[in-house]
């Protein structure tokens, strides 16, 4: 397996890169004991972790994530990744639809078991408001074209928007692009045309030559012929290549992408969650073929895989995950632990809502209104000039309390007892064959998974007791 390693310190006179290296050493001593190769360490240096925003290192690795060049992300704690709970869902569905794991070094467990599965309903939630803000998106995109604009994203090279946002050509580009698809014709290599795009102005981000991917995505962008289009409504665009000189280009085009066209990518739902119960290690995805040619998937040690020795034989990964999903439905849905994780998730809510600032906020906010009430009154009673003066400044103030309210309401929300049963029991009437509730299953209730060759020990994010997980032994038969 595969990680990056991200880590952050916030402004003030006590924070030296001195932290940084700290939690990358940390980090990278987690990495060492479950088998980790680190291929990559971002760190941002005097930025807080209450947004993205400014956070040019964090944004780097997401978009790495994105483009798949790691396996995971280890930080130092949960507070190091972000301190929004609703920019941390937001990026965490976002990991987890790239296929990247987050691990923390020096929290193995953030606000307790529980507290994961408030950070899994939160998730829920913000993929919700995702998915509506999309859909509003959406539906000003499709406005904006059907009027012949183009709002939905950024224009290929060689196009541009004039100030109505209709498409118009970048003529400079342009006729970068109609080269591009002459030197193809002509046999030019990519090399080639990727000096040719740098010499037209066209450079990548850091000023360098543009990566060959960016030479590939204009020989095959079609909207090159004038098609654009948002979800089928036609957009006037002028045409940069006629279609018998695009076809021509296609004819001469050639890359290793399109011999991976169709592969399938098989997910291993115990990734960072399987242990070797006799090194310890974690269990990464291996795969292997068969004599008929048929294509076998396995967990196997993360030490056996380097060709160290260990005593745990390679797991066929269907057996581990069904035995693991059908006793997680049974182990964890039941009626008492579902009353029991509702009572405990309402506490953990209470403790933060308790630590909220916006509790401050209102208490400044029902101390202003009082002031106003007696200065109204003194008013009444033929107060002086000043007073009406000191009056507006309190409602001044009133109205931006009452804005900043509503701003720490929308970031920690507190989310009812009956939503919280209701999504708990949303799991009890999942298709426990269906991908999609397999993967919210094992990342919502199972902490960590043990593994000996004849029994696995699943842990789940649930305490029956104070720091006593709940858990269940199971055997690995045949």
């Amino acid at each position: 397996m595969t990680g990056a390693i991200y880590a952050r310190y916030s402004e003030g006179p006590r924070q030296t890169d001195q932290s940084i290296e700290g939690q990358v050493d940390d980090c990278r001593a987690y990495a060492r004991n479950k088998g980790i190769d680190i291929v990559e360490i971002y760190a941002d240096r005097h930025v807080s972790g209450k947004s993205v925003d400014g956070r040019n290192e964090f944004k780097r690795m997401m978009h790495d994530a994105d483009q798949h060049k790691f396996d995971c992300i280890i930080v130092w704690k949960v507070d190091r990744f972000g301190r929004s709970r609703e920019d941390i869902a937001v990026n965490k569905i976002r990991l987890k639809k790239a296929g990247v794991l987050i691990m923390y070094a020096k929290e193995a467990v953030p606000d307790g078991p529980e507290g994961i599965l408030l950070e899994s309903l939160l998730e829920g939630l913000a993929e919700y408001y995702s998915a509506d803000l999309r859909q509003k998106v959406i539906r000003g995109h499709s406005e904006s074209a059907k009027k012949g604009k183009w709002t939905a994203g950024r224009l290929p090279i060689g196009y541009k928007k004039d100030n109505d946002q209709r498409i118009i050509l970048d003529p400079k580009a342009a006729d970068c692009v109609r080269g591009i698809f002459r030197m193809c014709i002509s046999g030019h290599s990519l090399k080639d045309m990727q000096q040719y795009l740098l010499e037209c102005g066209i450079a990548s981000r850091r000023g360098t030559v543009p990566s060959k991917s960016v030479v590939e995505r204009i020989l095959r962008n079609e909207k090159y012929t004038g098609k654009f289009s948002f979800r089928d409504i036609e957009i006037p665009a002028p045409i940069i290549i006629d279609r018998a000189t695009f076809d021509e280009a296609q004819r001469h085009f050639h890359t290793g992408r399109n011999n991976a066209a169709g592969r399938a990518v098989v997910n291993y739902l115990l990734s960072g969650k399987c242990y070797c119960a006799y090194c310890g290690s974690l269990l990464v995805g291996e795969c292997g073929t068969g004599k008929s040619g048929r294509m076998y998937h396995y967990y196997k040690c993360a030490n056996a895989k380097r060709g160290k020795k260990c005593a745990l034989k390679a797991i066929p990964q269907k057996k581990l995950e069904n035995l693991v999903v059908e006793h997680t439905i049974a182990d964890v849905l039941t009626d008492d632990l579902i009353d029991m994780l509702v009572d405990k998730i309402m506490e953990i809510q209470k403790k933060r809502q308790d630590e909220d600032p916006t509790i401050i906020l209102k208490k400044r906010l029902e101390d202003n209104r009082k002031r106003q009430e007696s200065l109204a009154t003194a008013i009444e009673n033929g107060g002086a000039r000043v007073l009406v003066q000191r009056l507006a400044t309190l409602e001044a103030e009133e109205n931006e309390l009452l804005v900043q309210i509503s701003r720490n309401e929308i970031k920690h929300p507190i989310i009812p007892a009956e939503l919280v049963r209701g999504w708990l029991l949303s799991f009890k009437a999942g298709d426990k064959d269906d991908p999609e509730f397999r993967k919210k299953l094992l990342h919502t209730f199972v902490s960590n998974v043990i593994v000996k060759n004849d029994s696995v020990t699943i842990f789940y994010n649930i305490e029956k007791e104070p720091n006593s997980m709940c858990s269940n032994t199971a055997l690995l038969v045949d």
